[in-house]
């Protein structure tokens, strides 16, 4: 495959999976809100964009993940759905945890909606 045609891929790849954690954020906010005490239904975010899986967690679980932009909540074997960009680096009972590498981990970083938010408080506080 093209190197071109590889990147274009890794970042269709990053940005479907930034958006199924754009829908988490907003999950995991409102359970936040309302000071939830059970496991939270948190959305698969693997690569496939039709996918609708659920993958309940606790909030510190979710916040443990969301620590590095470049990791993701996937339903088990849901990780091949990313063609190669991105390796398991835990597998846990009933999710496993990706990180996206090389250019889909940089599109996964520029995405991530919490990290520009700290960009920007940094930014102000200067």
């Amino acid at each position: 495959m093209p190197q071109e045609m590889e990147r274009l891929m890794e970042e269709r790849i990053a940005r479907n999976q930034a958006t199924f954690r754009a829908a988490n954020e907003r999950i995991g906010a409102a359970a936040g809100v309302y000071d939830v005490a059970t496991p939270v239904p948190f959305i698969c975010e693997c690569a496939d964009p039709t996918c609708s899986e659920v993958v309940r967690l606790e909030l510190d679980q979710y916040e443990e993940i969301r620590s590095d932009s470049r990791r993701f909540l996937n339903v088990p074997g849901h990780q091949t759905a990313a063609q190669g960009v991105s390796v398991v680096v835990e597998e846990r009972n009933g999710y496993v945890i990706v990180e996206k590498m090389g250019h889909a981990g940089e599109v996964a970083e520029a995405l991530d909606e919490r990290d520009a938010a700290e960009d920007l408080q940094a930014a102000s506080e200067e």
